[in-house]
């Protein structure tokens, strides 16, 4: 596959919203492999002020006190959470909600990656999508590319 496209970016702690890339398609094309790659997708460490974060949130939007084994708790089942979405032509041709930092959303005519759409020809303009849920790190890193067949 030719690489048509790449981007590369990053984004901090609590950031939640979207990043959309546009690419304009030089021909018609058969084969699509759209790839989103991200880092720190759980927290490697626990520190005195995620703790006292962690504590304070609980309290406020549930008025409860959580104990330190609660607290641990909560902080291994948090992620961050990144989702990819695939326009072309303003139409949706595929997503993947799928919790993984590493992802390929494959289209062709005859195959899909679940989440997708088969397209029997993939031209004119593609919107990627990145959504951004929940990010827990400073310096997400995030990679985006799209190759073509």
């Amino acid at each position: 596959m030719k690489l048509i496209y790449e981007a590369k970016g990053s984004v901090n702690k609590g950031f939640i919203g979207q990043i959309a890339y546009t690419v304009c398609l030089d021909k018609t094309y058969k084969e699509l492999d759209v790839h989103l790659t991200f880092d720190k997708q759980r927290l490697k460490r626990l520190t005195p002020e995620g703790r006292d974060e962690i504590y304070n949130q609980v309290l406020e939007k549930y008025g409860t006190e959580v104990n330190e084994a609660q607290i641990k708790e909560i902080a291994a089942h948090m992620k961050t959470e990144i989702q990819l979405c695939v326009m072309m032509n303003d139409e949706f041709i595929g997503g993947i909600h799928r919790q993984m930092t590493d992802r390929h959303l494959y289209i062709s005519a005859s195959e899909a990656t679940e989440g997708a759409i088969p397209q029997n020809s993939i031209h004119g303009v593609l919107r990627v999508i990145i959504i951004f849920f929940n990010v827990l790190c400073d310096d997400t890193r995030y990679t985006v590319s799209v190759k073509a067949l």
